[in-house]
């Protein structure tokens, strides 16, 4: 049978120009990251997805039934189906990776879809991940048609012989769902949670669905039988067992659909998930993520996602359009890196809450995030890390920045910390957030002294928000005097760049760092308005950047080592003078960064090595902030082609690495570290993007305890006291002069909301559009129609439902085997809904009228 071609079916992808050596399915946090191996143009139809080690199966199959003959089109081909579906192509877009293949008379797009919710911080913690199908027959008749897809229980352990219990769960008539975890978690790990739960879920409205746990042989036996149609039943008894039994059977957590005879398949979609709680533990205390703070129980969350699958897609082809708009600017091969790094460095970023109080609320003042070293180490909040994330997270939304930056700032202004510079992590090993009060760092201090000033800045200017650079005002003044006394010499200093030979001290960039960190100090001072600190640290950094500027340039050329006339290399430390618009570089000096890197001992097949130093060794990361601090459009494409030929270099392994031979291309190997496998790094790949975002007049808000508004990860917890008389006249003139208002309003808008709301419901059951799958031509002319809100906006309100306070030592899951049924809903939940509509436009009122800087207090003729 002749291959289909796109002219035939134009909703199939476009052909394939981007090979990745392994693309995304499941990614979502650090320990939910689930990938698929193409490397050599394998055949994806016959590969197990992997971890994102590429070191770790994680099992999932997909079968479909044409006519009574089964295909597999996800997982390792092995008896007793035969049939391999013919892979066709791949395309990869920034929240969607979609495998076209044909079965029989099938031709499928198989759609994995890792949501990207970066102002909706519920949903952006929420680890899961949908898998979804649409299809067309190739010869225009009617086929009889089955779905069927399974995980195993490799998602919750990294050993085969781990105990495991599990159960099957349905939430009234809407969705049900598997679960299974490790018997015993455990909270120490290497990269393979052992303390995780995975859950596996569908709609029960999808036509003929049989959900079951068997073995794995024997449900995909029954479901490949000969004959139309299938029968499924477990074969395993109670609801406990091992990952892989002494007979080598895999108990499989398996949904399958019989959607009859048809000629189109729209949209029938799966929800996979791990679920860790607490996600970490931060100087001694759980912490939870964030979207507990919105869900009573697990089901209920469960069960939104499931329901808001078509929201869900529309949402993100929404912000791909954004994203792919805005990188298309730039070029093809760009817009290919930004497409493969989305989901690697979003799912980097955990948003979490302290523990519910003892009365059952949450404190909405205290988010915070973690980010892990992916793909080298344990370690937790790597400021080298989070400052090569920084563009990414200044695109998406700048609040997630200030949540990362809030613990880093919290535990070095403690009086455990003392050193005078600022501290390379938070710990070296994830889940466990214990700190590092060492001194050992001492030789990093520029590098990460520089980094936490630089990031300051940037969030405080792209967010609008002051908290952490007033609250840490001291500490970041420590800091840059630490700079002032070290950074134009770093004799003993090195950067903090594993496998790239450059521990030697006297590295020029580092020291260029520092003194962009110095004049970073002085814009800060000038925000907080402290003019002497202002003008002191301005001064220091142009009397600093002269020094600098005559002992590096050389001939026309930039030096990267002082002292060595035939060195040179990446000066991607410029790129903080042009995020930060701080001007201490003149253009003189980026033209002989230009002419530095036209040098024919610089350039290799797969890009710039980072330095004539680097032993032939180069960073994706680094080498894109130098891309975006080029000063002409030639050097800023020699820059990008380099690091785009090495990730379309699927001779390589493993998930886009940001560690590389520019040589070679070749990296390290699995289950050797550093390797940069799925590094959060990749964020930097959004940095040319990062130089658009406007800034914003910064302010110094209260911190809000409304959901989902913090203030930039902490807030301040002082503030000023007002008088009893103010404050009852704020009251009654509130009230007198906009009670009627607000009430009036939210009848409306509550109205409103839910006739949208049914319509959606109606909507929902209607046939998905078909979508454009080439990530070079963006979204279908039907999202361009959808308003966006700019990527730095804060998160909307949300509704409040407070969770039961657990009891100590209490588990949040019950696992049992037997089907469980929900409670049907209170017949008094209008009034309720009601209720905490009305407290969320209260709270949107406010909200604004902080926003605005209108006074919150009384009118004059109350006072």
């Amino acid at each position: 049978m002749p291959l289909p071609s796109s002219r035939s079916f134009p909703w199939l992808a476009q052909p394939q120009s981007f090979f990745p050596p392994s693309v995304p399915l499941a990614v979502r946090s650090p320990t939910f990251n689930c990938w698929l191996d193409t490397r050599n143009r394998s055949n994806p139809m016959n590969t197990w997805p992997n971890f994102w080690n590429d070191a770790h199966v994680l099992g999932w199959v997909g079968l479909i039934k044409v006519d009574g003959q089964a295909f597999y089109w996800l997982g390792l081909e092995n008896p007793p189906v035969s049939n391999i579906s013919t892979w066709l192509s791949t395309t990869v877009t920034p929240t969607r990776t979609i495998l076209t293949v044909q079965a029989g008379p099938m031709i499928l797009n198989v759609t994995f879809l890792s949501p990207v919710e970066p102002s909706d911080w519920s949903r952006q913690s929420f680890p899961f991940s949908y898998m979804y199908v649409d299809g067309q027959t190739t010869d225009g008749n009617s086929h009889n048609v089955q779905l069927y897809s399974d995980i195993t229980a490799e998602w919750v352990t990294n050993s085969l012989t781990t105990p495991i219990t599990f159960g099957t769960t349905t939430v009234g008539n809407t969705s049900q769902y598997h679960q299974v975890r490790s018997f015993t978690p455990e909270s120490v790990f290497q990269d393979v949670a052992e303390d995780g739960t995975a859950y596996y879920a569908v709609q029960t409205a999808q036509p003929g669905l049989v959900s079951v746990i068997g073995n794995a042989e024997t449900l995909r036996s029954q479901f490949a039988a000969p004959g139309q149609g299938f029968s499924l039943a477990t074969d395993i008894a109670g609801s406990s067992g091992t990952v892989r039994d002494s007979n080598g059977n895999f108990p499989v957590f398996a949904h399958a659909v019989d959607l009859g005879q048809i000629n189109t398949i729209s949209g029938v979609s799966w929800a996979v998930g791990l679920v860790r709680d607490p996600v970490v533990t931060f100087l001694g205390t759980e912490r939870r993520a964030y979207f507990w703070s919105q869900y009573p129980n697990i089901s209920v969350a469960i069960d939104a996602f499931v329901q808001d699958f078509p929201n869900a897609r529309t949402r993100a082809l929404a912000l791909e359009q954004q994203i792919l708009t805005d990188a298309g600017a730039v070029s093809a091969a760009y817009t290919d890196l930004v497409s493969l790094a989305t989901r690697q460095v979003m799912a980097g970023v955990e948003i979490t809450l302290p523990p519910q109080g003892s009365d059952g609320s949450w404190n909405f003042s205290d988010v915070q995030a973690f980010m892990k070293d992916v793909g080298a180490t344990q370690r937790v909040n790597p400021t080298e890390m989070i400052y090569a994330a920084l563009p990414a997270l200044l695109y998406f939304n700048s609040s997630l920045a200030g949540m990362l930056l809030e613990p880093m700032f919290r535990y070095q202004a403690s009086a455990e910390y003392t050193n005078p510079f600022a501290t390379a992590d938070l710990g070296l090993s994830y889940p466990s957030v214990s700190g590092d009060a060492s001194n050992g760092d001492v030789i990093y201090g520029v590098e990460n002294s520089g980094n936490m000033l630089l990031m300051a800045l940037a969030h405080a200017r792209t967010s609008g928000d002051g908290t952490l650079i007033k609250k840490y005002y001291p500490l970041l003044k420590g800091w840059a005097n630490y700079l002032v006394s070290n950074a134009l010499i770093p004799s003993t200093q090195q950067v903090f760049s594993l496998t790239l030979a450059q521990n030697h001290g006297n590295v020029t960039n580092l020291a260029l760092k520092g003194l962009i960190g110095i004049q970073a100090m002085s814009e800060i001072s000038s925000l907080v308005q402290d003019t002497a600190d202002a003008q002191q640290y301005a001064a220091n950094a142009t009397s600093l950047i002269q020094s600098w500027i005559a002992m590096t340039s050389s001939g026309g050329n930039l030096l990267s080592s002082y002292g060595s006339s035939t060195s040179g290399g990446l000066m991607y430390n410029m790129f903080a003078d042009k995020l930060l618009k701080t001007n201490i570089l003149p253009a003189s000096v980026y033209s002989q960064e230009s002419t530095t890197l036209a040098k024919t001992t610089l350039q290799a097949t797969f890009g710039l090595v980072l330095s004539s130093e680097s032993g032939g060794n180069t960073r994706s990361d680094w080498t894109l902030f130098s891309a975006a601090a080029a000063p002409d459009t030639t050097t800023r494409d020699l820059l990008i082609s380099g690091v785009h030929k090495r990730a379309s270099n699927n001779a390589t392994q493993g998930p886009f690495s940001n560690i590389y031979n520019a040589q070679t291309g070749l990296g390290e190997v699995a289950g050797t570290y550093p390797n940069g496998f799925a590094s959060p790094a990749q964020g930097a790949m959004f940095s040319l993007l990062s130089l658009g975002i406007a800034n914003k007049t910064v302010v110094f808000p209260v911190p809000s305890t409304t959901p989902g508004v913090t203030s930039g990860g902490g807030g301040d917890a002082g503030g000023s006291s007002s008088s009893h008389r103010s404050n009852t006249g704020a009251i009654v003139g509130g009230i007198i002069t906009a009670g009627f208002v607000i009430f009036a309003i939210g009848f409306i808008i509550i109205f409103l909301r839910r006739r949208r709301r049914a319509t959606a419901a109606e909507n929902a059951l209607a046939a998905p559009q078909a979508y454009n799958t080439d990530s070079r031509l963006g979204a279908p002319a039907l999202i361009s129609k959808l308003s966006s809100s700019p990527a730095s906006s804060p998160p909307p309100q949300q509704t409040y439902v407070p969770m039961p306070a657990r009891r100590k030592g209490a588990r949040e899951d019950t696992f049992q085997s037997s089907i469980v049924l929900l409670p049907d809903l209170p017949a008094s939940l209008p009034a309720a809904e009601f209720r905490t509509e009305m407290a969320s436009l209260r709270r949107e009122v406010e909200q604004l009228r902080a926003e605005r800087n209108m006074p919150m207090e009384a009118p004059p003729e109350y006072q």
